[in-house]
């Protein structure tokens, strides 16, 4: 090959890659339409990202408060502690309990405060919050500490939603009181309120019931939300026999609810006094996500 022939060579190869270059350059336009698109693509799936690891982090610190919560039922039964105590008309020193499955029905009210203080011995607790006969001087329905998530008072804002309604619904104004069947969402009442206690995790337990001896769990604190049961709000059911999750037998009504209390928005209530459509267990509809309790802890 020639001098001149390579030298040919070697401007034709330039032009070339020259060309390249430029058919491989974006126009500003073109990368601001990509960053634009991009953007979009990132602001309609990072929610349902970070939705579906906040609901993953909850299910884990729900498995482990369970866990907690029937060690220290275990504990306080192994103490002969009762959860009902049925010989004195004095509420300072004996509640009654409704037996749920095939237990006997007996008057409506919940656990033992003696229950309940031992229970509470079992956990790091840094405050709290409930009933006189519990042992406390602060009533949850007045407490505006904003941790409780309870109504009453001002704290206009303290409910826990169900699934369908998705979170929860302020009061109307003026409104100060939890039962308003007008209300979308779980108004905290009767299921929650004879004592709370928040934990050095930023947890929250509370021990109440009705229907029947509750005890209920805000896996991340009122605070943090989303505020929904089946979400980050589980509870639990207990008698003197056994402790199990909302959602396992024995804890809702099958005639009413199906063979199994199904985990869904499509399932159950979306307004209830606590976990059920009713204040009687025996024909109330569980609230939607209330069944939620027992499936995470079965799942793999």
């Amino acid at each position: 090959m020639s001098k001149a022939h390579g030298k040919e060579l070697n401007v034709l190869t330039s032009y070339r890659l020259n060309d390249f270059k430029k058919k491989i350059a974006f126009t500003l336009a073109e990368v601001l339409i990509t960053l634009g698109i991009i953007g979009i693509v990132a602001a309609m799936t990072i929610p349902t990202l970070s939705q579906k690891i906040g609901d993953i982090q909850n299910k884990a610190i729900w498995k482990k408060k369970y866990s907690e919560i029937v060690q220290a039922y275990t504990a306080v039964k192994q103490d002969n502690i009762r959860l009902c105590v049925n010989d004195s008309e004095d509420y300072n020193i004996a509640a009654k309990c409704r037996y749920v499955g095939d237990g006997l029905y007996e008057e409506r009210t919940t656990m033992s405060p003696q229950f309940v203080n031992a229970m509470v011995k079992h956990f790091k607790v840094i405050d709290t919050c409930g009933f006189p006969q519990y042992g406390e001087s602060r009533y949850c329905n007045n407490y505006l500490d904003k941790w409780n998530g309870l109504c009453g008072g001002k704290a206009a804002y303290s409910f826990y939603g169900s699934l369908i309604s998705g979170t929860f619904k302020n009061l109307p104004t003026g409104q100060s009181y939890c039962n308003n069947a007008e209300l979308n969402g779980l108004s905290t009442g009767w299921d929650l309120s004879k004592k709370a206690i928040l934990l050095q995790d930023g947890s929250v337990i509370y021990f109440g019931g009705s229907a029947a001896p509750m005890i209920s769990v805000d896996v991340n604190g009122f605070q943090k939300g989303p505020n929904v049961v089946g979400r980050d709000m589980f509870a639990i059911m207990l008698n003197e026999n056994w402790i199990r999750p909302i959602g396992a037998d024995g804890t809702f009504n099958k005639n009413v609810n199906g063979e199994t209390c199904e985990c869904g928005k499509e399932y159950g209530v979306e307004s209830a006094q606590g976990f059920l459509g009713s204040t009687d267990l025996l024909n109330g509809t569980q609230l939607s996500g209330a069944c939620c309790s027992y499936k995470y802890l079965t799942e793999k």
